[in-house]
Protein backbone atom coordinates (compact mmCIF):
# COMPACT_ATOMS: atom_id res chain seq x y z
CA UNK A 1 0.00 0.00 0.00
CA UNK A 2 1.23 3.52 -0.64
CA UNK A 3 1.19 6.27 1.10
CA UNK A 4 1.42 10.50 0.46
CA UNK A 5 1.43 13.46 2.00
CA UNK A 6 -1.62 15.42 1.15
CA UNK A 7 -0.77 18.70 -1.43
CA UNK A 8 0.24 21.64 -0.05
CA UNK A 9 -0.88 25.09 -0.96
CA UNK A 10 2.44 25.84 -1.80
CA UNK A 11 2.56 22.87 -4.09
CA UNK A 12 -0.59 23.73 -5.83
CA UNK A 13 0.91 27.06 -6.31
CA UNK A 14 4.69 25.25 -8.11
CA UNK A 15 2.67 23.36 -9.87
CA UNK A 16 0.10 25.79 -11.61
CA UNK A 17 3.56 28.02 -11.99
CA UNK A 18 5.35 25.07 -13.94
CA UNK A 19 2.16 24.69 -16.38
CA UNK A 20 1.50 28.21 -16.66
CA UNK A 21 5.23 28.99 -17.99
CA UNK A 22 5.60 26.13 -19.86
CA UNK A 23 6.46 26.56 -23.79
CA UNK A 24 3.69 24.10 -24.77
CA UNK A 25 0.40 26.35 -24.96
CA UNK A 26 -1.91 23.45 -24.05
CA UNK A 27 -0.28 23.01 -20.64
CA UNK A 28 -1.09 26.59 -19.83
CA UNK A 29 -4.77 26.30 -20.32
CA UNK A 30 -4.69 22.85 -17.71
CA UNK A 31 -6.62 23.53 -14.52
CA UNK A 32 -5.05 22.41 -11.68
CA UNK A 33 -7.04 21.84 -8.47
CA UNK A 34 -6.49 20.45 -4.77
CA UNK A 35 -9.23 17.79 -3.95
CA UNK A 36 -9.23 16.04 -0.89
CA UNK A 37 -5.58 16.28 -0.74
CA UNK A 38 -4.82 15.34 -4.10
CA UNK A 39 -3.68 17.68 -7.00
CA UNK A 40 -5.99 16.96 -9.99
CA UNK A 41 -4.62 18.32 -13.36
CA UNK A 42 -8.06 19.16 -15.50
CA UNK A 43 -8.63 19.89 -19.02
CA UNK A 44 -7.80 19.12 -23.08
CA UNK A 45 -4.56 18.18 -24.22
CA UNK A 46 -3.56 16.76 -28.08
CA UNK A 47 -2.17 13.47 -27.30
CA UNK A 48 -1.49 11.10 -24.24
CA UNK A 49 2.47 11.64 -24.60
CA UNK A 50 0.96 15.56 -23.91
CA UNK A 51 -0.77 14.38 -21.31
CA UNK A 52 1.84 12.04 -19.65
CA UNK A 53 4.35 14.74 -20.45
CA UNK A 54 2.13 16.77 -17.81
CA UNK A 55 1.68 14.54 -14.88
CA UNK A 56 5.37 13.84 -14.79
CA UNK A 57 6.08 17.62 -14.92
CA UNK A 58 4.38 18.10 -11.75
CA UNK A 59 5.58 14.82 -10.07
CA UNK A 60 9.17 16.05 -10.80
CA UNK A 61 8.31 19.48 -8.66
CA UNK A 62 9.15 17.05 -5.20
CA UNK A 63 11.24 14.02 -5.93
CA UNK A 64 12.01 13.05 -2.56
CA UNK A 65 8.21 12.57 -1.27
CA UNK A 66 5.59 10.87 -3.93
CA UNK A 67 3.17 13.39 -5.42
CA UNK A 68 -0.36 12.22 -4.99
CA UNK A 69 -1.40 13.19 -8.33
CA UNK A 70 -5.12 12.52 -10.42
CA UNK A 71 -4.43 13.27 -13.96
CA UNK A 72 -8.29 13.82 -15.05
CA UNK A 73 -7.15 15.51 -18.73
CA UNK A 74 -8.58 13.99 -21.59
CA UNK A 75 -7.21 13.57 -25.19
CA UNK A 76 -8.54 15.52 -27.86
CA UNK A 77 -8.24 13.61 -30.97
CA UNK A 78 -7.52 16.50 -33.85
CA UNK A 79 -7.77 14.18 -37.25
CA UNK A 80 -11.57 13.40 -36.82
CA UNK A 81 -11.10 9.75 -36.24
Amino acid sequence: MSTYTPISDEMESRARTVLSSCAISEFRRLKIEKIDGVLCLLGALPTWYHKQLAQEMVRRLRPEIPIPIRNLTHVERRDGI
